[in-house]
């Protein structure tokens, strides 16, 4: 594929933002001795698009202009740029100017006989004066350009390939593009999506934790928030116990990785061992209280209080990160299964349609259309979305799409045990699963009717976290609340005693339900 800058995919409405997302990615994927951490900065954005930090606490910086000539004004924007840099990044040791254009360099001579001034003379030009400027603040810096070549250069490297198709295809992974894929295969859903017919499930969050979104970011901080201000209500952090604070700490620093939008992984061993001695502490402090002051006066009641509180919250915490959504946080496969009708494809497709409804990419894929016993990338790329690539640029191209929304992708299939699923996924299931494990900001999701899971899945899958397995219960525990909105919306009287019936419970038997009662024109159970 031939890179042309002016050919870049808009992003949020802007071929700008398109380059400097590209910079941001290719900056996030450079090979640097001893880089630990990376940063994309939103706008305003201090004079850089991205960062990295080494060991050393050192700062490298990287600034996008999507220039297609270079004259005064763009060199007071880099000046002002770097400047701005400089002042907000006190660390800062190299800067990246990254522009689609070449420093040329013909050393051609005018007619007085002195040479004509390039890109090049004007580079060395402003940088000699940048670096004599920051001489003067007693800061050292070293510059780079990252010029036409040079980012044609990386793109061509073979783990830029999806990158490519994703900037520099024509229709290919636009917002359009996405929209049309899904919302066709929710028309092809037929009666087993009705969108009028919604009911919020609890499960729906478990999807945000595969996207690592906003809204699962909002739910871990209200978990840590309710965890540290029990905490400090029991005084803990005015001890003096090393073991304690190091748990304390620990618990702070994987508060600070979930509010992080870069992907960071939990480690949930070291949240319940931190747990654990909390917890310990407490049960030992609390004991020699009982033993020592008594129980009777106020301010050990008052203490032993605050002390059963928190032993309450750290349970709770504790349960909340061994469930689901934390591993499917770090571990982004799911298995939804559940019985027929219970409402599988419904919430799929209700998730799927709500993601490009904020303009985030989602593929959305049904079982029934693998019809033949080919490998799955075969049938999906070929017939399912007509695409002219390998699955390693498909899955590039998405990664790059994710990586520029800032929350993963969701792949969905629904439904592997129709077509022709039951004879070929056992057999590709196991590479499937792993080609998506090269691509971290994306989320693979199949459904599968109960009866068949253990016919496709093999078992050492789930036991091994390689994927998570998720069971949709349809409306269980929620059957009145969900009665009363079918019925309303069929226009049929609530009865006024809950359903003891199992049935309700199951989303395709509730809606014939109603719509047998709405034909035969009763606005009430006989």
């Amino acid at each position: 594929m031939t890179i042309e800058w002016q050919n870049i995919k808009s992003f949020n409405n802007s071929k700008n933002n398109a380059f400097e997302e590209l910079i941001c990615q290719l900056a996030r994927e450079e090979s640097i001795a001893n880089k630990k951490e990376f940063y994309r900065i939103a706008a305003p954005d201090g004079g850089v698009e991205a960062y990295c930090v080494l060991d050393n606490d050192e700062e490298y910086g990287w600034q996008a202009k999507y220039f297609s000539s270079m004259g005064t004004s763009q060199w007071s924007q880099l000046k002002e740029s770097f400047e701005t840099a400089l002042l907000k990044h006190p660390n800062l040791t190299k800067y990246y100017i990254c522009i689609p254009l070449d420093r040329k360099d013909p050393r051609i001579k005018k007619k007085s006989g002195e040479n004509q001034s390039w890109l090049m003379d004007k580079w060395n030009e402003y940088t000699k004066k940048w670096i004599e400027y920051a001489k003067n603040q007693g800061r050292n810096i070293t510059f780079e350009y990252w010029g036409s070549s040079e980012l044609v250069h990386r793109l061509s490297e073979e783990k830029h390939a999806g990158r490519r198709l994703f900037l520099f295809s024509k229709e290919e992974f636009s917002n359009a593009w996405f929209k049309s894929q899904v919302k066709n295969s929710v028309e092809n859903l037929g009666h087993r999506y009705t969108a009028e017919l919604n009911v919020e499930l609890d499960i729906s969050k478990s999807f945000d934790a595969l996207s690592k979104n906003n809204d699962f970011r909002t739910i871990l901080k209200n978990e840590f928030h309710l965890l540290f201000k029990a905490l400090n209500n029991s005084k803990i952090d005015t001890l003096e116990d090393e073991i304690v604070n190091d748990a304390i700490s620990s618990l702070y620093d994987q508060f600070d990785l979930s509010i992080k939008t870069e992907l960071q992984f939990f480690d949930i061993s070291l949240i319940n061992k931190s747990c654990d001695v909390i917890q310990n502490y407490f049960w030992e402090y609390q004991q020699s209280l009982e033993e020592n002051k008594g129980s009777s006066s106020d301010s050990v009641k008052y203490e032993i209080h605050h002390i059963n509180q928190a032993l309450t919250v750290l349970y709770n915490f504790k349960e909340f990160a061994d469930n689901s959504m934390m591993k499917l946080a770090n571990q982004p496969v799911m298995l939804l299964s559940g019985n027929a009708g219970i409402g599988k494809s419904h919430l799929l497709a209700d998730i799927a349609l709500k993601r490009i409804g904020q303009n985030n990419g989602c593929v959305f894929l049904l079982g029934q259309h693998l019809t033949s016993e080919e490998s799955p990338w075969t049938q999906i790329l070929n017939n399912s979305l007509r695409l002219k690539c390998n699955e390693h640029e498909l899955l590039g191209a998405l990664n790059a799409k994710a990586e520029a929304q800032g929350e993963r992708l969701l792949f969905i299939i629904d439904a592997i045990n129709e077509g022709k699923g039951l004879y070929f996924w056992e057999n590709h299931i196991l590479g499937f699963i792993n080609d998506f494990s090269h691509y971290p900001w994306l989320s693979l999701v199949l459904s599968v009717r109960s009866s068949y899971a253990e016919l496709l899945i093999p078992e050492s899958l789930i036991s091994g976290d390689n994927i998570i397995r998720i069971v949709h219960h349809g409306f269980e525990n929620i059957e009145y609340q969900a009665s009363g909105f079918f019925f309303s919306h069929y226009g049929i009287e609530l009865p006024s005693i809950p359903f003891l019936h199992p049935e309700f419970s199951n989303p395709l038997f509730l809606k014939l339900f109603c719509e047998g009662l709405n034909r035969s024109g009763y606005k009430r159970i006989p």
